[in-house]
């Protein structure tokens, strides 16, 4: 444990370059991180330290603000919490100086870079120093991290429904520090196809699926068939969740309320965070004070005869990523969103309406509403998006990013009139600290 920390503080120490003026001088202590991964003990610690970079409460803004921000902009929730701050994601009017833009901003890209971290120590280390079989579970691992933390950042900050927009994100592939730290925003092609990269090198090296809080070839997979449905690939996003569905890794829950009361245990989870009676302690998760509220909305109406309603929300107060009795984990993919990334994948593509049908029908009937009633593509769609909203809210902006898909999003919430409001401000702190990008690359709307 003393080492998992030693390895988060390098990893913060370097970050923290990215938002701090430059010292050409190492880090007190000298802690820098070529002194301290020695063997495969201390690699299989870095990575760990990559993973509560994640989950840690001193930085909840991955794993609370990606249940909470999507749903307060879409409107699932009411408010992220107290504060005009937090008030600007309900009503769409978030301003660049917004301090908790900023933190969502940093966390993704701290991961990235315990990543990098780990993926070039790892890469260093001689045959005696680690096992061939260690070595590549490791970087297949922090590969998939890296894909992981790259493509939230573009799905928030970068126009990622336009694939010919030059607005995508920052790409950093080598540990940040004094020299690197000043780097470009990337084209939005360029940042899926980078990507996509990790994702195959996650496929080739990463272990197979163990344990639904660790990154795996199943977790890469899935993350892939997320990706090609976010570029319009349907029909390899659709192909690509069918393998995941068929390889048997992870199975449904026989029941909609299953999938959550079991919590690590849970058979269909593909990733989430790790939380147990240790990892719920009020130091350590910010969920028991600080959760979303859910008011009358579009989604209340929709939820509304749902028998899954009363486990996912009573009255205002968040139950699935709030359930105590499982020490409130978040839920970043599950294989329940596999069939209906299929089914739309398979409705956009031109599919016959059987077939797109069939894993819709696969959900709605566990979930005990019976089959689709849709008797065109269209009304299939419709059936999609609101199978997606029912099932998968609050998990990791499933219902938000399916309104943008969709073209929803904008009949749903009146306060949203423009693409411009689908993405985030690129914070001032980034653009007045990295040399290689001015105002000028600020994102539409928030110049």
């Amino acid at each position: 444990m003393k080492k998992i920390i030693i390895y988060i503080s390098i990893i913060s120490l370097i970050t923290s370059c990215e938002l701090t003026e430059v010292l050409d001088n190492d880090p007190p202590n000298n802690l820098v991180s070529e002194n301290v991964v020695k063997n495969e003990t201390d690699a299989k610690a870095l990575l760990n330290g990559a993973y509560t970079t994640i989950t840690s409460r001193t930085n909840a803004l991955y794993y609370m603000y990606s249940e909470l921000i999507p749903s307060a902009m879409v409107g699932s929730m009411s408010q992220t919490g107290g504060g005009s701050i937090n008030g600007q994601f309900s009503v769409n009017d978030v301003l660049f100086d917004n301090f908790y833009v900023r933190d969502f901003w940093l966390i993704y890209y701290k991961v990235i870079d315990a990543a990098n971290n780990s993926i070039k120590l790892t890469s260093q280390l001689t045959d005696s120093q680690i096992t061939r079989a260690a070595k590549e579970e490791i970087i297949g691992e922090a590969h998939f991290l890296r894909a992981m933390a790259t493509f939230d950042a573009l799905r928030y900050f970068g126009q990622f429904f336009d694939s010919s927009s030059n607005l995508g994100v920052i790409l950093r592939t080598e540990p940040s520090n004094f020299v690197t730290r000043n780097k470009a925003r990337s084209t939005v092609a360029e940042t899926y196809d980078q990507i996509l990269s990790d994702i195959e090198i996650a496929l080739e090296k990463a272990p197979e699926y163990s344990v639904s809080y660790r990154g795996s070839k199943t977790a890469a997979k899935a993350l892939k068939a997320k990706v090609l449905l976010f570029q319009g690939k349907y029909e390899e996003a659709a192909a690509t969740a069918n393998e995941v569905i068929n390889e048997g890794f992870v199975t449904l829950e026989p029941t909609f309320e299953e999938a959550f009361a079991k919590g690590l245990n849970s058979s269909e989870m593909i990733l989430m965070t790790y939380r147990d009676e240790n990892s719920d302690s009020e130091d350590n998760n910010r969920k028991r004070f600080y959760f979303g509220r859910v008011g009358s909305s579009w989604f209340t109406d929709l939820m509304e005869g749902d028998p899954r309603q009363q486990f996912t929300y009573s009255g205002s107060t968040v139950l699935k990523t709030n359930n105590v009795e499982t020490y409130r984990p978040t839920y970043f993919m599950r294989l329940a969103e596999m069939y209906l990334l299929k089914a739309e994948g398979l409705a956009f593509s031109g599919a016959s309406l059987e077939e797109s049908s069939k894993p819709l029908n696969i959900i709605r009937n566990r979930a005990g509403i019976g089959d689709s009633q849709a008797t065109t593509i269209d009304e299939l769609k419709n059936d999609i998006f609101d199978e997606i909203a029912r099932e998968l809210a609050f998990e990791n902006g499933s219902e938000w990013f399916a309104a943008i898909r969709f073209n929803k999003v904008m009949e749903l919430k009146s306060t949203i009139i423009s693409s411009n409001q689908f993405i985030l401000p690129i914070p001032e702190e980034e653009i007045n600290s990295n040399g290689a990008i001015t105002l000028a690359d600020q994102n539409p709307g928030y110049e």
